[in-house]
């Protein structure tokens, strides 16, 4: 049991009934870390819209599962981890040592590894990154843009990373191996 409220269907706003309709038919069903991030509608909200503007990044689907999947296991997410690692599977995006990998910070390619060490040295500096950091990464073929998008994927992750250790959440998503 959660440390925090878990919002069932019968407790929901019309709005956040409204959210939960629209997670289930993109997902087919309601991760239980949405019914504890659905105690405010505006964050709630607000997660929902910036993974729909990160679905229309320019940056590769691939790429920002790996980031997702890296910011999950370096926060010790368990949660994260096993939620993003079937959904990377379900969409066709990673199979499961592509997803392993990710979790390690290796990637899919050479522009993806480059990525993903990057996004480490964000993580490990908590963004403070040195100009040669930038330079490899835009060397790698990554724009400004999508090196935004990246820190975006990162910002996505942590705040159900944190949600889900502060909240304590009972996790509905199979078991996945351990990355390290």
């Amino acid at each position: 049991m959660g440390r925090l409220n878990k919002i069932t269907d019968d407790k929901a706003s019309f709005f956040i009934k409204k959210l939960f309709k629209k997670v289930e038919e993109g997902l087919g069903k309601i991760p239980v870390l949405f019914r504890y991030m659905a105690n405010s509608e505006a964050m709630f909200n607000c997660y929902l819209n910036f993974n729909s503007c990160l679905s229309d990044a320019k940056l590769d689907q691939r790429y920002i599962k790996m980031i997702i999947l890296a910011t999950s296991e370096f926060n010790d997410c368990d949660y994260c981890v096993r939620a993003h690692t079937q959904m990377a599977k379900d969409a066709k995006l990673l199979n499961d040592e592509q997803c392993l990998n990710a979790r390690k910070f290796i990637g899919i390619d050479e522009k993806s590894d480059v990525l993903l060490k990057f996004v480490k040295k964000i993580l490990e500096t908590k963004g403070n990154v040195s100009d040669n950091d930038i330079q490899k990464v835009r060397e790698a073929g990554f724009s400004d843009g999508e090196i935004v998008e990246a820190i975006g994927a990162i910002d996505v992750a942590i705040m159900t990373n944190y949600l889900s250790h502060v909240a304590d959440v009972e996790c509905d998503f199979p078991e996945v191996p351990k990355a390290k």
